[in-house]
């Protein structure tokens, strides 16, 4: 559950049922899933019993990356530019700085948490907007309540029809 809820948050797909529609249609979410396909209500309610868990095990390897020094808190960017520069051995990373540094990483931590949480919160919300237009056991698969028998759709298509 965990592996299809971190590919789905990370692909863009929030909601517990699209997670379980992806399940028998897209390869990556059946290899997830072990070729299986669980229930959306499954889904949802894994992630509502483990959300702090949640929460936290999105920024763990940012933590562990960060501690052994492997990533820098930071933008990136490349370019092709040739500039003269004067660089300073006294620019050199000094306690001060190094204190601001870790200050400032600590803020961009807590706003990556931020966005964990704002994350799971629309998640939740997408839910329960779902339950909301299918029911709290429907699927948006499901045909209307009025077409789910042969006979209903037919007196459905005659009284279109008249």
């Amino acid at each position: 559950m965990v592996r299809l809820l971190i590919y789905g948050y990370t692909t863009g797909i929030r909601s517990s049922r699209a997670i379980e529609r992806k399940c028998a249609d897209d390869v990556a979410f059946r290899f997830l899933a072990a070729d299986q396909a669980p229930d959306f209500r499954s889904i949802a309610r894994f992630r509502r019993r483990h959300l702090d868990a949640l929460a936290d095990l999105f920024l763990q390897p940012l933590r562990l990356a960060t501690t052994l020094g492997m990533v820098k808190m930071g933008r990136v960017a490349l370019g092709g530019t040739k500039l003269e520069a004067s660089a300073s051995k006294h620019k050199v990373m000094s306690y001060g700085r190094l204190v601001d540094k870790e200050e400032q990483i600590e803020a961009e931590t807590a706003a990556l948490e931020a966005r964990v949480q704002a994350l799971l919160a629309d998640a939740e919300t997408t839910d329960d907007a779902e339950d909301q237009v299918f029911g709290p056991d429907g699927k948006d698969i499901d045909l209307p309540a009025e077409l789910g028998r042969r006979e209903k759709r037919l007196a459905k298509l005659q009284a279109a029809r008249a």
